[in-house]
């Protein structure tokens, strides 16, 4: 009863037998029972579905969990997400097509183009933190998963010697046991008994404890993280739990959707940089005057509205001709043609598939390797479905957890059912012998009134 309320107590029982009776000549008397020894009820099957739903229950609520983050870090839908500042951005350039040349269409576009530059770089700084701390948050569970080893090992070398003599030590198995239930929900991890009454630990597919011995993991840095045993160049293989989930959501969903912001950086930067670059307006020229070919006339301002050489989502940027002067940002196709809107009508147009169909049409085959878009996907199109997936993904792994978290609370329960202790069965329990005593003490009590009466007697 006192340890009714401690997490991972089994529940003991006293197997009692019958105590070798007293002979005589004519006759033999019992002595009673004897205490064989002491058992828990514990049953192995039931932990093992327990700890199966645990590990995937650890696992999804890991996954919900990082996911859940990369929704906080795009927000959308929102006014200030990435959508709404590329909608912003368009708009811009068909407010420079209404007005050609105009020094303050000119700035709103420089700005808005700003906008999406500051928003893609703290997309992806903010993943880089998310994957830098989820990392370090894998260190931190390898180095916990290796003491609970330890402690493992350790307390299968106590058990052994406490059941040396034949009997069970079950506070010691509960304790070991207790490890075991930790470690299935941070790595998955699988228990297999032994003969000789040790606990066997396997991690993915190989063993983490065998018997007093623990192998110790370490993280491994390459291409991709992975976990591996100290010593062994090979990664495990099958890690479930929430060490698992973090291992694949920084090898997959991290990189599937920077991949993806990245390809949208470069596709803006290249995209828009092919119209604009063909464009002219009089200080564009005079910079991009020198770039001019002379045998195929005027080709252009040649001046790039984003600076070519940084193309991902961390690091995109404007060029450095319009950071320093909006003057240069081109809205027509023909030189000293002040009222000329053809480019700006061209950049503006991106923000659906019929721009984005032109703008194929006019890369030929560089648009496979400058953008990288299916045929007619739109910029808007692109992040549409970097934010679907997320956010499919994220709520499946809710779904997922909801499952798991169902079945090992059924799971657990069936566990307690049989390891628990039940205060009324043992309330009963006390009630049972508390008659048996005061019963045996009616007799005693009688026996002694006899053999005083016999004593007075004589």
């Amino acid at each position: 009863i006192a340890n009714a309320e401690i997490e991972g107590y089994s529940r003991q029982r006293a197997e009692l037998v019958t105590a070798a009776p007293q002979r005589f000549p004519q006759y033999s008397v019992g002595t009673g029972v004897d205490v064989r020894g002491v058992t828990r009820m514990r049953d192995q099957l039931l932990d093992a579905s327990y700890r199966r739903e645990a590990g995937s229950r650890g696992a999804y609520n890991m996954r919900s969990d990082l996911l859940g983050e990369i929704e906080q870090v795009i927000g959308e839908p929102t006014e200030t997400g990435l959508g709404s500042t590329l909608d912003q951005f368009w708009n811009s350039w068909s407010d420079l097509a209404n007005n050609p040349g105009n020094a303050a269409a000119q700035s709103v576009v420089r700005q808005r183009g700003q906008q999406v530059m500051y928003t893609l770089n703290s997309y992806a700084n903010r993943i880089d933190d998310l994957a830098n701390r989820t990392r370090t948050r894998v260190s931190g569970v390898v180095s916990e998963v290796n003491a609970l080893a330890s402690q493992a090992a350790a307390l299968n070398k106590q058990v052994t010697s406490a059941e040396v003599t034949g009997q069970q030590a079950p506070d010691l198995r509960d304790a070991r046991d207790r490890i075991a239930d930790q470690l299935a929900k941070i790595a998955g991890v699988r228990v297999e008994m032994q003969h000789d009454g040790t606990m066997g630990v396997y991690l993915g597919t190989m063993m983490l404890v065998d018997s007093s011995n623990a192998r110790t993991l370490e993280v491994q840095a390459g291409a991709t993280l992975s976990v591996g045993f100290a010593g062994d160049p090979d990664p495990v293989m099958g890690i479930g739990g929430e060490l698992g989930q973090m291992v694949d959501f920084l090898n997959t969903d991290i990189p599937a959707t920077r991949g993806r912001l990245d390809t949208l950086a470069r596709g803006i930067v290249n995209g828009v940089n092919e119209y604009h670059a063909a464009g002219w307006t009089a200080a564009g020229d005079a910079l991009g005057g020198a770039n001019w070919v002379p045998a195929n006339g005027p080709t252009g301002s040649r001046v790039n509205f984003f600076d070519a050489n940084f193309t991902g989502a961390g690091t995109i940027r404007l060029s450095a001709e319009v950071t320093a002067n909006a003057a240069v940002i081109a809205s027509g196709d023909v030189q000293n043609g002040p009222g000329n809107n053809t480019i700006a009508l061209a950049i503006g147009a991106l923000r659906d598939d019929a721009g984005m169909a032109a703008l194929q049409a006019r890369m030929g085959a560089n648009f496979a390797t400058q953008v990288g878009f299916a045929a007619g996907e739109s910029y808007g199109d692109h992040f549409g479905l970097t934010v679907t997936n997320v956010g499919v993904q994220a709520a499946d792994a809710k779904s997922q957890l909801t499952m798991h978290d169902t079945l090992a609370t059924q799971a657990e329960n069936r566990r307690s059912s049989v390891a628990g202790v039940s205060i009324d069965e043992e309330l009963a329990l006390m009630l049972r012998h508390q008659q048996a005593y005061a019963a045996a003490t009616r007799i005693v009590k009688a026996v002694d009134e006899m053999a005083q009466a016999v004593l007075n007697m004589v």
